[in-house]
């Protein structure tokens, strides 16, 4: 009789019930300084170079492959993990260790990086070995697959983007987050059509106040006002970046940008003014390039000056875009406790890119690592415009080489303790589960 039949997967847990699996628990808070920005805590029992999956309360590593993408201004992250460990096979989908639908939270070096689902579970064998995949995504991602509630339909007239964004997501308990000056005029009338899914209604309205959509690293729809662009840390061509490129694109900048809208109108404001609806921005394109962009919603005029200002955000912001790659998820050179943040401005120095000095903004980051082939972070660097985001470059700039001059003495005085100190034995463990 052939041996039985076994699968991959880190060590076996107890089994929890089907109706614990569905929603969010132990959601963490997401504290934030004086300006918005979240402060995340690091777990610092776990080392820098492990990636650990949280699944119903419990830690799971030794994972063969790893990738995890946070997109700033998109609805959310993702996450892939492989593993190669073998326990008996289940009598059920749902006696896996690992089912679709679990809550999970990922930790890249015990910092946090994505609060969310496991929606794909795969698994595969030849002859030599046995594997799983696990897919997630971030707990925003119901906000784009599932409709909005029937009941929820109407009501929402006088309400702002942020009031009409918690109204359709409180059913899923999903958090609202702002980040900047994010515009809370109200809209008069609000329509949110059948079938519509609730992140078409909030990105329809927030196009009309210059709100980009996001997500947050512990959960949560974040809206994206305009903010300053301050600098987080640098890049800079043979200390830290592994490897680089960029590119400079010209179709989607134009000399003018106009928006076109009209109003319902009332007794009070009516005719052409409500009817013919134009608003302008300029572009910095060398060629006279128009854009004519039409109001997707019923507005006053200030709607329509917004929804021309977003559009600048999304050609203007096209300009310049650098792929960078360094080593290691942490900054400065993994001696930081932050690990590379989409969201974040750096300062970027390469030559060969044709930057000195270049504040941009890091739009999503792409952690990844491989079994023997150590962690990797991909940054997708972006004009901060295309962030919402606006650089005072005198008084950001003063203030970021202060702390560079800090930071390097700080290195210098830890770097020379450390030489007086005698070396202690390495206590440093592998971590597989804790509870």
């Amino acid at each position: 009789m052939a041996d039985d039949f076994t699968i991959e997967l880190p060590e076996q847990v107890t089994e929890l019930a089907a109706e614990l699996r569905d929603r969010p628990i132990n959601r963490p808070a997401t504290e934030t300084d004086k300006d918005g920005v979240p402060l995340y805590t690091r777990d610092k029992t776990i080392s820098k170079e492990m990636a650990v999956l949280e699944v119903r309360g419990q830690y799971f590593t030794n994972w063969t492959s790893v990738r995890v993408e946070q997109k700033w201004t998109e609805a959310f992250p993702t996450f892939t993990f492989e593993c190669t460990e073998q326990v008996d096979v289940p009598l059920s989908i749902s006696g896996a260790q690992f089912v679709p639908g679990d809550v999970v939270r990922v930790l890249l070096g015990g910092a946090p990086a994505v609060f969310g689902y496991i929606i794909e579970r795969h698994v595969g064998y030849d002859k030599g070995q046995h594997g799983v995949r696990l897919n997630g995504v971030g707990d925003t991602s119901d906000l784009v697959n599932s409709s909005v509630p029937l009941d929820k339909l109407d009501g929402h007239d006088g309400k702002s983007v942020t009031q009409l964004a918690k109204d359709l997501s409180a059913h899923l308990n999903i958090k609202i987050h702002e980040r900047g000056n994010v515009d809370g005029t109200p809209f008069e009338n609000i329509q949110v059509q059948p079938g519509e899914t609730p992140m078409q209604a909030i990105e329809r309205y927030a196009k009309e106040r210059k709100i980009l959509i996001g997500s947050e690293a512990n959960g949560g729809l974040l809206l994206i006002g305009d903010h300053g662009a301050s600098t987080k840390g640098w890049l800079v061509e043979g200390i830290n970046i592994l490897r680089a490129n960029a590119a400079v694109r010209d179709p989607h900048v134009y000399k003018k940008i106009f928006a076109v809208g009209q109003n319902k109108g009332s007794n009070a404001a009516h005719g052409e003014s409500e009817q013919k609806q134009v608003a302008e921005e300029s572009g910095t394109s060398t060629r006279n390039r128009h854009l004519v962009v039409v109001a997707d919603v019923a507005d006053k005029m200030h709607g329509v000056k917004q929804r021309a200002a977003m559009e600048k955000v999304f050609t203007e912001g096209s300009y310049i875009e650098a792929q960078i790659t360094v080593q290691g998820w942490f900054k400065d050179a993994n001696q930081s406790d932050d690990i590379w943040r989409a969201g974040e401005y750096y300062a970027v120095t390469s030559p060969s890119l044709i930057l000195y000095d270049e504040v941009m903004g890091c739009a999503a980051c792409t952690y990844e690592q491989t079994d023997g082939g150590g962690t990797t972070t991909t940054m997708q660097m972006v004009m901060p415009i295309h962030m919402n985001g606006r650089f005072n470059f005198r008084s950001e700039n003063l203030a970021f080489r202060a702390q560079q001059i800090k930071d390097a003495k700080d290195k210098a005085e830890a770097d020379k303790a450390a030489a007086a100190a005698a070396p202690g034995p390495d206590q440093t463990q592998p971590m597989r589960r804790r509870r």
